[in-house]
């Protein structure tokens, strides 16, 4: 049975977060927009479609039961598998960076990826609730189900999309970790883990210039480090208290996409340490509530999809802000809610309805 109304714990960071990066979009894609397009409102007009269609699927993801994802799961599934193949088709995928990741729908590109993380959260939650004790042997417990989870890993990796497929990696150990999987098990895989993200590394040259530019940033400030240069450049010059709204001086074609992958270089920049402080605050609000919804979940099957699509979120946010800070390599991963939007928003504001649905059901979750 359904109850309960919009958690409003949850969602107000969610919107919150929106709205700021809405206002970051506005003060640094002015002057791109209109170098490219002749229209400093470009990216803006789009991004607010963005949002209205992301309003939209968080009412969808908000309205519909968790349990209906189990019924469409195969659908779903196979949907998702064939557009990320699609991706690698000459023609059909869009290459950019070195990366087939897009497809060109006409109006814009989109990344098929973000559906199929959702459905591989879906698929663990299911799994995970419904296999409890076969998931104590490795061979016919665990095998089963990362065979679910490499395929479409393995083919994110041909794009090559190392970025997401180490997000989901990360969230399918994190589950795997909360669940009745033993500890030597979980060695294991995060040893198999490993060998395939080096063995892609080593396949794809560019992949590896960001390695060693991420190893040594200012060895060449002007070629293979120069985002990330830039990107220090600009969190530093915001100090503690930012250089004000609209002030960004890196926006002005020093740093590359700077309304997109880099914005939170430009909030650290414009905002400072105060309004950097404020956005991981919200994100680790996001992250907390959503694990609380997970655990006054009314099953294991509701339990592992909130904290499976919290997890998402608060993963994705904090690769972003550990690429722009010069903690790990770039990869390519925009922040959650706040990067100009397209599939990614879309799908996120999806994921947070239907985390807000999670917490409509009756409580407590049994064991």
């Amino acid at each position: 049975m359904r109850r309960g109304t919009l958690d409003g714990s949850f969602a107000l960071p969610v919107f919150i977060l929106v709205v700021l990066g809405l206002i970051m979009i506005i003060s640094t894609s002015s002057v791109v927009g209109q170098s490219n397009f002749n229209d400093s409102f470009f990216f803006i007009k789009k991004h607010v479609l963005f949002m209205i269609l992301g309003g939209v699927a968080f009412w969808i993801g908000y309205t519909l039961p968790p349990v209906f994802y189990k019924k469409i799961f195969p659908v779903g599934f196979s949907v998702a598998v064939l557009l990320i193949l699609l991706t690698l088709i000459p023609g059909i995928g869009i290459k950019i960076a070195g990366a087939r990741r897009w497809l060109n729908v006409g109006v814009t590109y989109i990344q098929p990826v973000e559906l199929m993380k959702f459905f591989i959260v879906v698929f663990l939650s299911m799994a995970l609730s419904n296999k409890r004790e076969s998931l104590q042997k490795f061979v016919t417990g665990c095998v089963p189900v990362l065979g679910m989870v490499s395929l479409p890993v393995g083919i994110l990796m041909l794009q090559p999309d190392l970025g997401n497929s180490g997000l989901i990696l990360m969230v399918t150990f994190t589950l795997l970790f909360l669940s009745a999987v033993p500890l030597r098990h979980l060695l294991s895989l995060v040893g198999l883990g490993i060998a395939a993200i080096v063995l892609n590394i080593l396949a794809h040259p560019y992949q590896m210039e960001r390695i060693k530019g991420f190893l040594s940033p200012w060895d060449d400030p002007l070629g293979r480090n120069y985002h990330m240069v830039q990107s220090l450049i600009a969190i530093g010059s915001g100090g503690f208290m930012g250089l004000g709204l609209g002030e960004s001086k890196l926006k002005f074609f020093y740093l590359p996409l700077q309304y997109s992958d880099f914005i939170f270089s430009i909030v650290c920049e414009e905002g400072g340490f105060v309004m950097a402080a404020i956005v991981v605050l919200l994100f680790g609000v996001v992250g907390v509530r959503g694990f609380q919804i997970g655990m006054k979940a009314n099953s294991l099957y509701a339990y592992y999809l909130s904290i499976g699509l919290t997890l998402l979120l608060v993963f994705q946010a904090v690769i972003n802000m550990c690429v722009v800070t010069g903690l790990f390599p770039v990869t390519g991963i925009p922040l959650t809610f706040m990067s100009f939007g397209g599939t990614a928003l879309v799908t996120s504001l999806f994921y947070a309805g239907v985390i807000c649905s999670v917490s409509r059901e009756e409580k407590p979750h049994g064991s």
